[in-house]
């Protein structure tokens, strides 16, 4: 582009500005007054002029009269020309001339004009014809008048010269006394001077207004050009950035006017635009994604079921076009469908589901969930139906799978040997088999939905399910190959081998379930094989017994003798050691025959309501005085809060005879023990975690070696020697086990021993409610 041209487009685009648009209206407006202002200016001041040189010219114009009033009396024509004359010749006079009463020139400056006759048209006579005199005297105005004269401005005063008395009394000429104007003194003064004065203050105030006008228009255009124009262009420029979508640009707002308030307004749009916008560009860019890449069918249908537009899932699954019709791409038939969503979409305006099965371009079934929904104009009009078909093959298909998966795992639950038992995230029991019915005895409708699981599962499985619903961290959240015994809805105590474990998933707890392995036959088999096992033991002990028992004889024999002896002799003291003698060995005979015979008879436990404290105490005052004998304290250790919390229900006898047997031991043990200390045994009573009652019988005698810790159960064994049957601990624990419950020990050579008897309490409970219904 020229430079000419670069400087017309310069001056199209100022011209076109606002900025300039603004100045120049100022200027117009401001030029508009200015003229206005020196119009009136100069009026005022010609005005003025003009008033001045009237005043001036009246008094003139008297003074003339005046110095010609003397002559004129006297008539003397010489002087008064003369004084007409002198007058003229001033430099502001431009002529004098004085008319008589019928209009001739009299006196003149100018003697060409002497008895020249005036027209009576004339201004000299309409002064002397006026009507109204009084007024015209008093009027300065309408005696004067501004005339051109040689192409010079002359400002003409007419003065009537009136008929006075002494003009009318003159002795040199009468004028009758009627006669009130005698003639007109015309006097024309020039303008030249005051013109040319007049002209130099309309120059000067004309110069003064450029020169004002100028200044006030720089000023006003550099405020324009500074304070509007540049941030209407910021404002512009940031407009045309926005437009072009850069929204980084910002206006400084530099003052709190308008255009500062403008300023901000423009920032606070730009902010909206800009957020406005990124919603926008994200909403399309959803909508984009949400229309092409969402997985399932998407098609817009018209009223004549032609489809307007499909996204990818669509046209690569149907392969259907443009304008083909719905049903047409779907069913791949020729006529609506019977029940057609879209058709009632349209003509109720609401939204429909249905569950559909279409066929795919190659053939095969596609089942999917259609969502037919209208899409309105503003007036609330269907202007289309949105069809969203989700496909829910793999849903069908995994459907089939899990019912033939379900079908499998309730035929392998229902079939199974074993009682399975679960429960759900609410703690009600949800599956229940058949086993489990068995085992247990309650029938599959009442358990089905029951929350109350201590009847179904132990105790420690119980704390485990409600530790874990209570968000406690747990240790353990399983039990493994456990042997319970657990109590049937006819309160039979049944012994299972019992695996539970709670079900997670992540952190969130489902449920739990617990599998049951009956244990009743294998217990029948394992008590007949102890049983086959004592019996065998019995047989292969008689020969052993024999010896024993013969010794025992000889025993009995030697005593009988002295006894004889004594009752021969008469010797009472050898007499008490004969019947000693005897009665020790009746004894041990009765003794070894009772364990052996409580050995190898099967018996059941008779269970009845104990006080396990009580049936400790009757134990301990048994043998207070033996111990007391034998230099031995016996220790009480009882949980005082057995006797209101728990009610035992045991073989009391039975168990009488194992706590007998165990405090005697102790009592030998500490008797056999040569440590110069105050021997002890000690009975005690407690409660364990699992909510089972332990008997323990604990001395600091002479304790045990590793050889005999491995001979302590063996039939016939025993470390008192002569004084033992051995069969004693081999009872306790037939007892024991009878019981469901466990016998252990431990010991250290040369500090003592300690015997636990651990015996479950919730077989118990159901003992005593069997007892309550019976």
């Amino acid at each position: 582009m020229s430079k000419m041209g670069r400087l017309k487009e310069m001056w199209t685009t100022q011209v076109r500005s606002l900025g300039f648009k603004i100045g120049l209206s100022v200027c117009i407006i401001l030029l508009t007054a200015y003229i206005i202002f020196i119009y009136f200016l100069i009026e005022i001041q010609r005005e003025f002029s003009v008033s001045q040189l009237m005043k001036e010219a009246e008094l003139f114009s008297k003074a003339v009269v005046n110095a010609t009033n003397h002559s004129m009396l006297r008539d003397d024509t010489l002087a008064t020309s003369s004084i007409v004359s002198d007058v003229g010749k001033q430099e502001e006079i431009s002529f004098i001339r004085i008319y008589n009463h019928d209009g001739l020139i009299r006196f003149s400056n100018h003697t060409a004009e002497l008895g020249t006759q005036a027209e009576k048209t004339s201004r000299v006579c309409a002064v002397c014809h006026s009507q109204d005199m009084a007024a015209l005297e008093a009027s300065r105005s309408g005696r004067t008048v501004i005339d051109r004269l040689n192409n010079a401005r002359v400002l003409v005063m007419m003065t009537p010269i009136y008929n006075n008395e002494n003009c009318s009394t003159a002795p040199c000429h009468v004028h009758p006394p009627d006669h009130r104007v005698l003639g007109i003194l015309e006097v024309a003064m020039s303008l030249e001077k005051s013109d040319r004065h007049l002209r130099g203050i309309v120059l000067k105030t004309i110069l003064l207004g450029m020169g004002t006008f100028v200044a006030v228009f720089v000023t006003i255009g550099l405020y324009i050009m500074l304070r509007v124009n540049r941030p209407l262009s910021r404002l512009r420029d940031g407009t045309k950035k926005i437009a072009l979508g850069d929204f980084t640009y910002k206006l400084d707002v530099e003052s709190q006017d308008e255009i500062g308030e403008c300023s901000k307004a423009f920032n606070i749009m730009r902010d909206q635009i800009r957020r406005r916008t990124q919603e926008l560009v994200r909403s399309r860019w959803e909508y984009k994604n949400l229309f092409e890449q969402v997985p399932c069918f998407i098609c817009v249908v018209n009223k004549d079921f032609e489809i307007v537009r499909q996204n990818s899932f669509m046209r690569n699954l149907f392969r259907g076009s443009i304008g083909m019709r719905c049903y047409q791409v779907f069913k791949k038939r020729n006529t609506k469908c019977e029940s057609c969503l879209v058709e009632k979409t349209f003509s109720h305006r609401n939204s429909y589901s249905t569950e559909e099965c279409g066929i795919t371009v190659s053939g095969e079934e596609a089942n999917y969930i259609s969502y037919v929904t209208p899409v309105l104009d503003e007036k609330d009009n269907v202007l289309y139906a949105m069809i969203i078909a989700v496909d829910i093959g793999d849903r069908i298909k995994l459907e089939k799978e899990l019912r033939v998966s379900k079908d499998f795992q309730t035929n392998l639950i229902e079939n199974s040997i074993h009682g399975i038992i679960a429960i759900d995230e609410k703690g009600r029991i949800a599956i229940y088999n058949h086993a489990a019915e068995q085992l247990l005895g309650y029938p599959f409708a009442d358990a089905i939905g029951d929350m109350d699981l201590e009847k179904y599962f132990p105790q420690k499985f119980v704390e485990l399910i409600i530790s874990s619903h209570l968000g406690k961290k747990l240790a353990d959240t399983k039990l493994i190959a456990q042997e319970l015994l657990v109590p049937s809805s006819k309160g039979e105590v049944i012994p299972v081998r019992f695996s539970g474990a709670l079900l997670f998933d992540q952190d969130k707890t489902l449920g739990a379930v617990g599998f049951y392995q009956d244990l009743r036959t294998f217990k029948q088999l394992e008590m007949e094989k102890k049983a086959s096992d004592r019996l065998a033991v019995v047989g292969q002990t008689v020969a052993g017994l024999a010896h024993g028992i013969k010794n025992i004889l000889q025993g009995l024999e030697g005593g009988v003798f002295v006894v004889q002896s004594a009752i021969e002799d008469s010797d009472t003291i050898l007499l008490k050691r004969g019947w000693d003698m005897v009665e020790n060995n009746i004894r041990r005979i009765s003794d070894l025959v009772k364990d052996l015979l409580s050995y190898s008879k099967e018996r059941s436990p008779e269970y009845e309501e104990v006080d396990p404290n009580r049936l400790a105490e009757e134990v301990c005052e048994l043998f207070d005085s033996l111990a007391e004998k034998k230099h031995v304290e016996i220790k009480r250790d009882f949980d005082l809060d057995l006797n209101d919390s728990t009610r035992l229900y045991l073989d009391q006898r039975g168990i009488h005879s194992c706590l007998s047997n165990l405090v005697a031991n102790a009592i030998d043990a500490c008797e056999s023990d040569h440590k110069n200390i105050q021997h002890q045994v000690t009975l005690t009573t407690r409660l364990d975690k699992d909510n089972w009652i332990i008997f323990q019988v604990s001395d600091n005698g002479s304790g045990m070696s590793e050889e005999t810790k491995t001979k302590v159960f063996s039939s016939f064994y025993s470390t008192k020697g002569s004084r033992g049957t051995g069969l004693g601990l081999m009872v306790t624990s037939k007892i024991v086990l009878e019981h469901g419950g466990e016998l252990f020990f431990d010991s250290l050579e040369g500090e003592g021993t300690t015997f636990s008897m651990r015996l479950p309490l919730g077989a118990a409970r159901h003992v005593e409610s069997d007892q309550s219904a019976a």
